[in-house]
């Protein structure tokens, strides 16, 4: 005797789906879903989605060794400009760079660093000539401040400056110290007067 099987009649009634068929078909939709959504993507968007592009760090008042680091960690390639004097920074340090921080660039892109020289250097002015007081004003003026002040015999009247140390003309930094060479009273000679020879009996003299 054969049975058959009771199939529901009701309205509405779906056959129950075992889980691991469910799974599968969720996983099957979800791939097809992912490989169109890239596939046009590609096709719509002027811009690739994935990129090798970076944005350029921010590598000012790091040392040149720190910068070409980063930078070429990063895929970029590092060229330096000529040293530039600064203020602040000490020498070696990025003072400048370009492009600046936070543009896009590609790998392999060039990225122009420009190294510190160094605090700015102030020329000693040229003071020979002028009196003391107004020697300082001048070094003040410059951004240099005034040293020892030294006196040595000289023709000029006393307290005119007859030199400078370091010389007029060479870099110091600013706020440094510059001596003075001023004039003093003319040494007299150890050995006096000149002598006027005694005349002779006949009043020549010799």
């Amino acid at each position: 005797m054969r049975f058959r099987r009771h199939v529901s009649s009701e309205p509405g009634w779906v056959p129950a789906v075992p889980p691991r068929r469910l799974l599968r078909d969720l996983g099957i939709l979800a791939g097809i879903f992912v490989v169109g959504f890239v596939v046009a993507s590609a096709w719509l968007s002027p811009v690739p989605l994935i990129t090798a592009d970076h944005a350029v760090p921010r590598v000012l008042e790091l040392s040149v060794a720190e910068a070409q680091h980063t930078l070429v960690g990063l895929g970029f390639r590092v060229k330096l400009d000529p040293e530039q004097a600064h203020a602040n920074l000490p020498r070696g340090s990025v003072v400048w760079q370009d492009p600046p921080p936070g543009v896009i660039l590609p790998q392999n892109s060039v990225v122009l660093l420009t190294p510190s020289a160094g605090q700015l250097q102030i020329q000693v002015p040229d003071l020979v000539g002028l009196i003391a007081p107004q020697a300082q004003k001048v070094l003040v003026a410059a951004g240099l401040k005034l040293g020892k002040i030294d006196s040595v015999a000289a023709d000029p009247e006393p307290g005119i400056v007859v030199a400078t140390r370091p010389s007029a003309g060479v870099g110091r930094d600013a706020g440094a110290a510059v001596d003075l060479v001023v004039s003093g009273r003319r040494a007299v000679s150890m050995a006096g007067p000149p002598q006027t020879p005694a005349p002779t009996a006949s009043g020549d003299q010799r």
